[in-house]
């Protein structure tokens, strides 16, 4: 177990890194923003003519301001509002929650027997696993229980069909998760072994810390992403018609 005074120059350095990560979720937030709004420039949207294109024909009034603003800063809110509501909450949930508790957990509490920047790569590499029930609950129930379903969830057929439960399951399944994998990490030894590979590195053990988390993010908002598109996708198949409509004229 190194003390804590060897730990001070790496951890400080990797302090000064973690701002990779805030960069790597910002471009990631700026690229989808920039399609949705490239999409709604090049098709001229209208509330009329909204018919097919995701996600603009759940929203259409959201949809229609984005494509008319003229101010950058108008359409950038536009955009933001629409990629959240849609394809975007179980990103946005997921990385409000374990931004705010893994850096607690990393530069605040003190109970590891490791340096931060081992602390860290050991919860981020491990985070690979523990945050893939929330991806599968954004995956099957964000349509389900989002798309479409009103804030309040007594105007709802159900409660839990509401978009306030389907957040705070999403928070209470990161959450447990989370602590879940701190119990693993400490069961395994999860932090020691990385510890010990990190240290095999060299001097390029905290440079390649700093890489880990970013790397991590972008999967897992890859992930994310991802999953609520195929349902959207996954939902417009179970509800299509399995034969064309014929007319027939009297």
């Amino acid at each position: 177990m190194p003390s804590f005074p060897l730990c001070v120059e790496d951890d400080q350095f990797f302090a000064k890194g973690t701002f990779i990560r805030y960069l790597v979720l910002m471009s990631i937030m700026i690229y989808r923003l920039w399609k949705l709004d490239r999409l709604a420039e090049a098709h001229c949207f209208s509330e009329d003519v909204l018919s097919g294109f995701h996600p603009f024909e759940q929203r259409p009034q959201i949809g229609s301001k984005l494509a008319n603003a003229k101010r950058l800063p108008m359409r950038f809110f536009s955009a933001g509002y629409l990629f959240i509501q849609s394809e975007g909450v179980g990103l946005a949930v997921y990385f409000g929650v374990s931004v705010l508790i893994d850096n607690f957990t990393i530069f605040f509490v003190h109970d590891f027997c490791f340096c931060k920047y081992v602390t860290s790569v050991a919860l981020y590499t491990m985070s690979l696993a523990s945050f893939l029930p929330t991806a599968a609950f954004a995956y099957y129930f964000q349509h389900r229980w989002y798309e479409g379903r009103p804030w309040n969830p007594m105007l709802s057929q159900r409660c839990y069909k509401s978009k306030p439960f389907f957040i705070a399951a999403m928070i209470f399944i990161t959450v447990t998760f989370f602590i879940l994998r701190l119990k693993l990490i400490e069961a395994i030894g999860w932090d020691a072994t990385v510890d010990g590979l990190l240290n095999t590195i060299g001097a390029a053990k905290v440079p390649l810390a700093i890489c880990v988390p970013p790397l991590v993010d972008f999967i897992q908002s890859l992930v994310l992403v991802t999953a609520a598109t195929l349902q959207v996708h996954a939902f417009r198949r179970a509800h299509e018609p399995l034969l064309p409509t014929v007319s027939i004229d009297a």
